[in-house]
């Protein structure tokens, strides 16, 4: 639309065109959609950044790590036995599957099947609070 009023003429002479390229697989349209993406992709960065930044300047932290702190602090009870237990993976297992899999997302368990686990950073804040 607007290379078309840029250029004077009807929007169905461009649409064509358009149309024609991409049929014949013209590269430097090929091109021009690729850097497309790569432009939005940047715009969603920035503002990613940008929201992340602010963020950290409110909190102090991270929004990750404010994620972090507040599923520790969520699930303090069943992290205290897991970490007080003889073997970990007998107390991981005795959870329910949604707060394992909650547990593995926020990455304060690790390992898969007789190795699961909890993290070192979850074993660290669990010694602080002890």
């Amino acid at each position: 639309m607007e290379i078309a009023a840029e250029m004077g003429v009807e929007k169905w002479i461009v649409f064509n065109y358009l149309k024609k390229m991409r049929y014949n697989k013209d590269p430097e349209l090929k091109q021009a959609y690729i850097d497309k993406e790569l432009r939005a992709h940047e715009n969603k960065l920035s503002r990613a950044n940008l929201r992340d930044a602010k963020f950290h300047h409110m909190a102090g932290m991270t929004l990750q790590q404010r994620n972090f702190e507040n599923m520790i602090n969520y699930y303090k009870d069943e992290l205290q036995v897991i970490f007080k237990s003889q073997d970990e993976y007998t107390a991981i297992a005795g959870l329910s599957k949604t707060v394992r899999n909650t547990l593995a997302l926020n990455k304060i368990t690790t390992g898969w099947g007789r190795n699961n686990q909890l993290t070192a950073k979850a074993r660290g804040y669990l010694l602080l609070d002890n």
